[in-house]
């Protein structure tokens, strides 16, 4: 019986991809074979002065090296503009970025603009706009198992002094090479492990149920909920399990390769509002969401809500959700973020500006927005969120 497939659209502009315990340590053997002199390492600041920074320095001792220190922040225009000065001063022809997702969008955004000079808005834009490419091997190592962002082809940049985000998006902005070595994210906090791998799950959930998913990306979308399904709490119960935090990476870059062409949804349009109005962290704003998203969209899931409830072992996508956010010690209120009415219509308004809703799989006016982040104030102990919408 032949199968006839929806159209779809698929991209992916990552060259390789390499997993590994200690791949961490080729870099200066990737170096070597792309004959590469000048580097320049651009660094989350939780590793600098560590061991980290100490290995890079010997791995990279026959080269001219700089490293560059990336906050532990969500990137903004000021970091990117520090970031691509020193891009600059060091004319690298390799580039590397290490750490979580905000020192891989900050490397991304600046390397963009040393082929692309002037501000940095004009390069920004939700459906991409034209970015020359830059002659330097760029290289993402990432720490955490959370953004996907070694694979995919944006970044968010926050406008600095101000609450407007700008979404930056060309296949030349993405890393050559992606080194996925588990033994990094060890380091890793219990809490930045959690947020950071539901953020991963939220990327899985909300690209396999987007109206924009597709047989390109069902199956990386699948796989990376199957995984993190149970290498998650694992991870965060005990994060020396280097199984665990392998399959987290993996899960993390096959959700990344998944929204990168299917998009997301209803929770990261109100992770973002929360993020740019109440500085809520990325991550645990859309555990916050996740679990009421999807009892909103679950009218319009069918049989792919059916594969999520199994995946995770329960009755419903909603209460699998609810269940691991409970395990991962992310059950909590949104009243500790956001504390008015006034500032909840203001996260609902704000969250109708996103492209993401477009792709939800079920359409949602301000009004039911407003009602899903009501119910985001009540914890649901791992339970069936009950939303009446």
């Amino acid at each position: 019986m032949s199968t006839t497939f929806p159209n779809f659209s698929f991209q992916h502009a990552t060259h390789r991809v390499e997993f590994k315990p200690g791949c961490f340590d080729s870099i200066a053997g990737i170096a070597l074979a792309e004959r590469r002199r000048r580097a320049c390492v651009l660094l989350d600041e939780f590793f600098i002065g560590g061991e980290v920074e100490s290995r890079l320095q010997t791995q990279l001792k026959d080269l001219d090296v700089v490293f560059h220190s990336v906050p532990q922040q969500e990137p903004d225009t000021d970091t990117v503009e520090s970031a691509h000065a020193k891009l600059a001063d060091s004319e690298a022809d390799l580039i590397i970025a290490v750490g979580g997702g905000s020192a891989m969008d900050t490397a991304k955004v600046a390397r963009m603009l040393l082929a692309n000079p002037g501000p940095v808005e004009n390069i920004s834009g939700p459906v991409g706009v034209f970015m020359k490419p830059h002659h330097s091997l760029f290289i993402c190592v990432p720490t955490t198992a959370g953004t996907g962002s070694e694979v995919s082809e944006s970044a968010i940049v926050a406008k600095s002094g101000t609450d407007y985000k700008m979404v930056f998006r060309s296949s030349e902005m993405s890393a050559r090479i992606a080194l996925l070595d588990p033994e990094l994210s060890t380091s890793a906090p219990p809490s930045v492990t959690a947020a950071s791998g539901y953020d991963a799950m939220t990327h899985a959930v909300e690209a396999y149920t987007s109206k924009a998913a597709g047989p390109m990306t069902d199956p990386f979308a699948y796989s990376a909920i199957r995984l993190l399904a149970r290498a998650l709490p694992e991870a965060c119960h005990e994060p020396n399990d280097i199984n665990a935090r392998g399959n987290c990476l993996v899960a993390s870059m096959q959700a990344g390769i998944a929204f990168n062409s299917a998009h997301l949804g209803l929770s990261h349009a109100i992770a973002g509002a929360l993020g740019a109005l109440n500085h809520v962290p990325h991550g645990l704003a859309n555990a916050l969401a996740l679990p009421w998203t999807t009892a909103f969209n679950e009218p319009e899931l069918g049989r792919k809500g059916a594969d999520i409830a199994t995946l995770l072992d329960a009755d419903s996508a909603a209460a699998g959700l609810s269940r691991l956010r409970y395990e991962i010690n992310l059950d909590i209120s949104l009243d500790e973020w956001v504390t008015s009415d006034e500032a909840r219509d203001a996260v609902a308004a704000g969250s109708m500006k996103s492209g993401q809703i477009r792709v939800n799989p079920r359409s949602a006016d301000e009004q039911q927005v407003r009602k899903i982040i009501e119910a985001m104030r009540t914890p649901t102990a791992g339970n069936q969120p009950q939303l009446s919408l």
